[in-house]
């Protein structure tokens, strides 16, 4: 028989007073931790969320332009491998048809006169589209050759109308007005120095008025010259007449180019 001592009674007391409530606790913060694991995220707040949506919108629209811009370059890349065969009298040419603005399915032979719708100063196809602005361009046309067009010819017949007035430009040109009541009434003639057969343009003092059934007409300036055994007529803006060497220059290269 076992003798029972006060002194164990007092001992066990102690120990439950140590051990007993230390488990209650641990598996009751172990439940709470457990619960709000499993509570869903709160809510953005409004500002948080206008933000988040603004972000992904412009994400959406950049993805947007990206994808339009590599498509139009593929088109472009794709047309250029595309000629057309073209004969102006007993020249042959054979012309890029992203040159022409010509449809991609377009495979007419060109006869008799060829129209190049160039970007400037790229020389390159001209950019169309909504989303191209801004952008300068140069409209030429290829003819067979015709003494009208020729240099001393076209300073005769407009020195006949011009004013005495004589003023500089830049890009080493002078000017001259036409006479009111002449043909060329409301143009400027730009010609180069010494006597004007490197260079002849006319230009209208404003291009609304010169041109009232094209108000908005981005070309108005017009220079013709022969290149290659063809008059060569070319319409550009004139904003870009003191840079009149390149933009003979780069064409004619470009006419080089579609010899055969």
């Amino acid at each position: 028989m076992t003798a029972y001592h006060p002194q164990d009674a007092a001992a066990e007391q102690a120990a439950y007073a140590q051990q007993g409530p230390t488990a209650p606790s641990s598996i009751g913060l172990t439940s709470m931790v457990r619960s709000r694991l499993k509570r869903p995220p709160p809510p953005l707040p409004r500002a948080d969320g206008a933000l988040v949506k603004a972000a992904l919108a412009i994400m959406l629209a950049g993805a947007l332009a990206t994808s339009l811009a590599l498509h139009l370059t593929h088109r472009d890349e794709e047309r250029e491998s595309i000629v057309q065969p073209a004969r102006i009298g007993a020249i042959a040419l054979m012309v890029p048809q992203n040159l022409t603005g010509s449809e991609p399915g377009d495979s007419s032979r060109l006869v008799g006169m060829v129209r190049l719708r160039l970007d400037w100063p790229s020389l390159g196809p001209a950019q169309t589209g909504p989303f191209i602005q801004n952008r300068q361009r140069l409209l030429v046309t290829l003819t067979p050759q015709d003494k009208v067009n020729e240099p001393q010819t076209q300073l005769s017949v407009y020195a006949r109308f011009l004013t005495p007035t004589v003023w500089s430009n830049p890009g080493g040109l002078v000017v001259r007005g036409f006479r009111k009541g002449s043909p060329y009434e409301g143009d400027e003639l730009y010609v180069s120095v010494p006597d004007g057969r490197g260079f002849a343009a006319r230009c209208p003092v404003e291009a609304g008025k010169s041109n009232p059934g094209h108000p908005d007409l981005d070309e108005p300036c017009r220079v013709t010259f022969k290149h290659r055994g063809m008059d060569v007529n070319i319409r550009f803006p004139r904003s870009i007449i003191a840079d009149w060497e390149a933009m003979l220059g780069g064409v004619r290269h470009t006419i080089d180019g579609m010899m055969r």
